[in-house]
């Protein structure tokens, strides 16, 4: 039977996925981080390469005052350090679960890459959300939401990671609806 695709998640379905996470800081911080950043599993956890581990979140990747951290994406079979932004909260969050560990320690190794698989859907059916939602439907969130509050194609391929426009096109889901309400606003407004 082939995979389903995971389905994307409103707004308020992942604001009650989050509230369900909250009982737990690792699971609820790992969450918030695919949400509120876009990132990759891989980018967050890392890549199994020659039977290691590597390239996942380390503590020294993370740069509390400008609230950034650095991830390693694979662009044409090379890994590429990229930067991504954090907001406020998720700094916060992050500062304090990581207060405890060196400069070099993973931050997401007390989890299994499969275990981290599982968190989101884990959180959907304790609150009811019956929909096939996966770490990248929190990709996908990220992406399609920041397109809607108005962050532009380029600024937002930066985010995502995107090498290619095209890639990116895919989750802004521009519809017609969309077309006419900004036709309406610049020319009627």
């Amino acid at each position: 039977m082939p995979k389903r695709a995971p389905d994307p998640i409103t707004e308020d379905e992942l604001n009650k996925i989050l509230d369900a996470a909250i009982v737990n800081e690792r699971d609820y911080l790992i969450l918030r981080l695919l949400a509120r950043t876009g990132i990759r599993i891989g980018e967050l956890y890392g890549v199994c390469k020659q039977g290691e581990r590597k390239y996942g979140i380390q503590k020294k990747d993370i740069d509390f005052q400008n609230k950034r951290l650095w991830v390693y994406s694979l662009k044409q079979k090379k890994y590429v350090r990229r930067e991504v932004l954090v907001d406020d909260a998720t700094t916060v969050l992050l500062k304090r679960y990581t207060a405890e560990m060196e400069s070099e320690d993973y931050v997401f190794r007390s989890i299994s890459y499969r275990q981290i698989q599982r968190l989101p859907k884990k959180y959907a059916r304790a609150v009811g959300i019956e929909k096939n939602v996966s770490c990248h439907s929190f990709r996908h969130f990220f992406i399609t939401n920041s397109w809607r509050k108005g962050i532009d194609i380029a600024r937002l391929q930066y985010l995502a990671g995107h090498t290619d426009l095209k890639t990116t096109m895919i989750y802004t889901h521009v519809t017609t609806e969309d077309v006419e309400k900004k036709y309406r606003e610049i020319y009627e407004g």
